[in-house]
């Protein structure tokens, strides 16, 4: 499945594009499975240390998700399903201290 992913900041930097369309090897595919996939595709390594929390493995510390305008946690997280109607938007956290 077709899925656009839109990234900003420090992962449009990361990536060296601001938007990315993955073909996605899976029917139904959650946000989880989006991400997993976009972090395992050459060229897009260097966005998992920016995008993965170590401790827990989860992106969600470090960025605010979307699925075409709606945060992910307003919906099923990480399980979300995602069509190819769909945009993800990855958009770092600042974190500040």
């Amino acid at each position: 499945m077709k899925i656009q992913v839109r990234l900003y900041g420090v992962f449009r930097s990361a990536a060296g594009s601001s938007q990315v369309q993955l073909d996605v090897p899976s029917e139904k595919p959650t946000v989880g499975m989006v991400i997993d996939y976009l972090i395992s595709q050459s060229g897009f390594n260097k966005l998992k240390p920016l995008l993965i929390d170590e401790s827990t493995m989860d992106p969600r510390p470090n960025a605010l998700i979307m699925v075409s305008g709606r945060e992910i946690n307003t919906l099923d997280g990480l399980d979300t399903i995602v069509t190819d109607e769909d945009e993800l938007s990855l958009l770092p956290v600042a974190h500040g201290g």
